[in-house]
């Protein structure tokens, strides 16, 4: 399987995004406790969402060529996380070594003695299988006077990244491929061509 550049970032509309947690739930019959066991590193972001209304046929056809090209759910494409044209100025770091495959990330080439991002914000880890992993911080990113920073987040990167591995803070995005079926688009009156995207994170 390929991956796939889009022409443009998907021009969406009503996105949802969803991170499934994969988790077994026990309850008790005798006392109605429960125990839950995570399954760390199965979770895997899903995203669906329309295309705003394209009018003209001239302004869909390399959306056309796009979909097809993806022959159904067989190939990937990035698609961009974030609303804004960049999420941050800072230029995009890499990471130090020690690197694990959990919830955290030691990174270098951040400003100085700055706070990055927060909370919320969003990064994309390239691993070492050639995944790009999508991850929401869930505290904010502070540097130390050497720009050093550790990024902590979820859901888990599931393999350690590399000593120098790049991460993409500016625009964040996940590699995902098509689970609608069949793929397609709906022409109205006028020439307004609309296309309807359902996909999830494959590694």
């Amino acid at each position: 399987m390929a991956l796939i550049m889009p022409p443009a970032d998907l021009p969406l509309k009503n996105v949802k995004w969803r991170l499934p947690f994969a988790a077994q739930v026990n309850r008790s019959g005798w006392t109605g406790t429960t125990k839950t066991v995570g399954l760390p590193g199965a979770q895997f972001w899903t995203v669906s969402g329309n295309f705003r209304v394209l009018i003209g046929e001239d302004r869909a056809k390399r959306w056309r060529g796009f979909f097809v090209s993806l022959n159904g759910p067989v190939h990937r494409f990035p698609i961009v996380a974030i609303e804004s044209a960049r999420q941050t100025s800072a230029a995009n770091p890499t990471v130090r070594s020690g690197a694990g495959s959990g919830n955290s990330c030691p990174l270098q080439g951040l400003p100085a003695n700055a706070t990055v991002l927060v909370t919320g914000d969003l990064m994309t880890v390239f691993l070492p299988s050639g995944h790009r992993r999508l991850v929401c911080l869930t505290q904010d990113l502070v540097t130390n006077g050497q720009g050093l920073a550790t990024a902590v987040f979820g859901p888990e990167l599931g393999e350690a990244p590399a000593a120098g591995a790049a991460v993409e803070i500016q625009r964040p995005y996940a590699v995902v491929a098509l689970t609608s079926e069949p793929p397609g688009w709906d022409v109205e009156p006028g020439q307004m061509y609309q296309f309807a995207v359902t996909a999830e994170e494959r590694r």
